[in-house]
């Protein structure tokens, strides 16, 4: 009788964990990529085209963007009248033919708001809300936390696009 209780427990306990992994990693997808909080649309790229740094109004080229690969874009920049898109982590491609850029569908952001209710806004009850870095706030946030955010802070966000810690 005591090997059975002990095998319904792990059966019970196996499958709460499969369920419990699998709602917790429901995602909104937006073709290839992940719809996020605090992005305002994607680009697809058409040919390749490079990726820049813009530090005030001083562009650095900085990697390689490959044809059909699609980007978040979470900021919209003009520098010297041309436009840039920003896919955080202070990388911005030129608005140009080469891109494609897209904003989500009404259903998408939607379906993101909901998805954002039930993770209870992306809150970790657990983490504290100032980090004295990046690295602190990632083993909470990996992916950074928009402007909104208790634990956003202004010094986290270095491209001040309002994304801190972004990747």
């Amino acid at each position: 009788m005591n090997n059975k209780k002990r095998i319904l427990v792990s059966i019970f306990t196996v499958f709460l964990l499969i369920f419990s992994s699998s709602m917790a990693s429901a995602k909104v997808m937006w073709g290839k990529t992940e719809l996020k909080k605090g992005q305002i649309g994607k680009v697809t790229i058409l040919t390749n085209v490079n990726a820049t740094k813009i530090n005030e109004n001083t562009l650095t080229q900085d990697k390689r963007l490959k044809k059909g690969e699609e980007y978040r874009i979470y900021s919209y920049r003009v520098v010297t009248g041309i436009g840039y898109y920003g896919l955080g982590g202070g990388l911005f491609v030129q608005k140009s033919d080469f891109v494609k850029y897209e904003t989500p569908s009404k259903a998408k952001l939607a379906l993101l708001e909901q998805e954002g209710s039930i993770k209870d806004n992306g809150l970790d009850s657990n983490a504290p809300t100032s980090f004295k870095n990046c690295t602190e706030l990632r083993k909470y946030y990996p992916n950074g936390v928009a402007s909104d955010h208790p634990a956003y802070a202004p010094k986290h966000d270095r491209d001040n696009d309002g994304w801190a810690c972004e990747r």
